[in-house]
């Protein structure tokens, strides 16, 4: 008998179980009335109603409904929440003036002249249109909906989501967002509300002040104020066009970090920079590139365009204050520009054909401007914007009449020189420069003079085998428009020189001399040499002379490094300005927000519900 009761027992188990659990979960479906001031049984068109008066409280999903009064249909299981509704679940609440319950799908439908979803971080959600499962702890909200947060800060689209549990926010369709002052737009936005975090999920532009920003997807971090772009992030500002793969940016430090494919153009500067890595701080203006940077300044002379291509392992970019400049670097900068506007063979000659005083060079307007700060310091403090540009190692240049390589870079806008160290080389057309230091005068935007210091050495093409040569200590070119009209060797000229006889190359000139002057003519021919002090010559004809005697001591002809085209310098593709396309996006005009927060951008308190 006990064996058939363990039997009995042992097959009745698993039924009590089952019932067990099926009459939880019944219970778990069912809506529990957990207060109220009382609940009538009313019968309408057959069917049984509880008429609850309140305050009453439902709970359902560990939901709890609050309302002044109800009606409940217990058979099919929903509650019609009547006046100062709230549901309350696990810090997140929702108001409206009513909502309808329907507890077999876990879902309050929300509608109402306003309704609103608080999250635990005081996140404001409002809207007409708003479904709530509370199984899922899930808001959707649809037709139109704005969240302003407890710093003030907007996002508002058209639909979205709420993740309670997850404490996410997802706007989508027209979204638009306000945080200090920064404005924006996108197809769809994440919000992370317990890091203060958006995340930017497609087509994503901002405005802040005169500023224009594009990005295919990025975040942006409010405590820590970080903006973070990436997917052919676009940046447009007053005088400036930015691209980059990603794009980083602290509004704190005012600084940002760009990484791959990068362009900067640089409207007030005529100029395009490219590089794979950057880093840029707006106070005091400082640029670094680095990751194979370069740069391209363009220029347009009687309608013809022109591009300088430029090319170093690292470039520095900087702008100070004049004030908070060191006043030796002043110093110095200021003696090199009136150096540079001096003509030592120009001087020379008007000695001797006619001997007069030495006059004053005269200045540009601009160029005393820059000058005669003494004075105006003595007024008042000079704020003028210094900028500093600093390359190094690897350092290539092309423009179609200008190619160059050197290992370093300075220039500073004070002297406006761009001096070039340890073992420059310049070529221009068939004439090669080198020297154990340089200086390029650069006037109006245009290259009108280079000074070779030091060990200076020109080569003069002829032919494959034979080159002019002039050795000294210093020379100087000059350039007129841009070409090579003059240049001037001084301390211990050698010369050699190729000479032709109906058109073939005949006899070789020996000089040596104090200084010396060629100028050519505008085709680049060779016009006339001066001589000064001290001249000797010699001529040797070509046949049979060795040649070893055909070079001058220390002869290098480096053409194997000249850069042969821009490519050389840098094979960036230059993007197209996107100038029109920022214009042409339409700001955020933020019609929901003003739905449904009138008083946000008064002085007035948003009104509470």
């Amino acid at each position: 008998m006990l064996r058939g009761l363990s039997i009995l027992v042992l097959t009745l188990s698993p039924l009590l179980l089952f019932s067990q659990v099926t009459q939880e979960k019944q219970e778990d479906r069912l809506v529990r009335l957990i207060e109220a001031k009382s609940a009538e049984k009313k019968t309408i068109d057959g069917k049984e109603y509880r008429k609850v008066t309140g305050p009453a409280q439902f709970l359902h999903n560990n939901a709890l409904i609050i309302c002044d009064s109800a009606i409940w249909d217990m058979q099919l299981n929903t509650v019609d929440a009547i006046g100062n509704v709230k549901i309350i679940q696990n810090q997140t609440i929702l108001l409206s003036d009513n909502i309808k319950y329907i507890a077999d799908r876990s879902v309050a439908e929300v509608r109402g002249k306003l309704v609103e979803l608080v999250d635990r971080d005081s996140n404001r959600l409002r809207t007409r249109y708003l479904d709530y499962f509370t199984k899922d702890s899930l808001a959707m909200f649809y037709n139109g909906g704005s969240m302003v947060n407890k710093k003030g800060n907007t996002i508002e689209s058209l639909n979205g989501y709420y993740y309670g549990k997850l404490e996410k926010f997802l706007f989508q369709v027209n979204v638009q967002m306000e945080t200090d002052s920064v404005l924006l737009t996108a197809d769809s936005l994440a919000y992370l509300a317990n890091q203060e975090k958006a995340i930017f999920l497609s087509n994503t532009y901002a405005w802040q002040n005169d500023g224009f920003l594009f990005a295919r997807g990025g975040w942006y971090d409010r405590k820590a104020e970080l903006f973070h772009f990436t997917k052919d992030a676009y940046i447009k500002t007053t005088n400036n066009e930015i691209w980059a793969d990603t794009i980083n940016y602290n509004r704190n430090q005012a600084e940002a970090e760009l990484f791959n494919n990068i362009q900067i153009l640089d409207t007030a500067q005529s100029s395009i920079i490219f590089a794979d890595y950057g880093r840029f701080k707006q106070k005091p203006f400082k640029v670094l590139l680095t990751n194979r940077p370069s740069v391209a300044s363009y220029t347009v002379e009687d309608g013809i365009a022109d591009t300088l291509f430029f090319a170093a392992d690292t470039i520095k970019y900087y702008t100070f204050p004049r004030n908070e400049v060191d006043s030796t670097i002043i110093a110095q900068s200021e003696s090199r520009f009136i150096q540079s506007k001096k003509d030592a063979i120009g001087e020379m000659y008007r000695k001797v054909i006619i001997p007069q005083k030495p006059t004053k060079i005269p200045l540009q307007k601009g160029e005393k401007d820059s000058l005669n700060n003494k004075d105006t310091l003595k007024q008042t403090i000079d704020t003028t914007s210094i900028k500093f540009f600093y390359a190094n190692k690897n350092i290539r240049f092309y423009r179609s009449n200008l190619q160059g390589t050197c290992d370093s870079l300075l220039f500073n806008s004070i002297d406006s020189l761009i001096r070039l160290f340890k073992d420059p080389v310049i070529w221009s057309d068939k004439n090669q420069f080198t020297s154990d230091s340089a200086q390029v005068v650069i006037s109006n935007r245009k290259l009108s003079k280079a000074e070779l210091n030091s060990s200076a050495f020109v080569v003069i093409q002829e032919d494959s085998t034979h080159f002019n040569q002039i050795k000294s200590a210093d020379v100087v070119a000059f350039f007129k428009s841009e070409k090579l009209s003059r240049f001037d060797s001084f301390g211990g000229v050698s010369i050699l020189f190729f000479f032709k006889e109906d058109s073939v190359l005949t006899t070789m000139n020996e000089k040596e001399c104090k200084a010396m002057s060629a100028t050519f003519t505008e085709d680049k021919k060779l016009e006339r040499i001066r001589y000064f002090e001290a001249v000797r010559s010699n001529a040797y004809p070509l046949y049979n002379l060795e040649k070893e005697k055909q070079k001058l001591k220390g002869f290098r002809w480096l053409d194997s490094k000249r850069p042969k085209s821009r490519f050389e310098v840098s094979d960036r593709y230059i993007k197209p300005s996107q100038i029109s396309f920022a214009e042409s996006v339409e700001k955020p005009t933020f019609i929901q927000t003003t739905i449904y927060f009138p008083n946000k951008n008064k002085k007035e308190p948003v009104k509470e519900i």
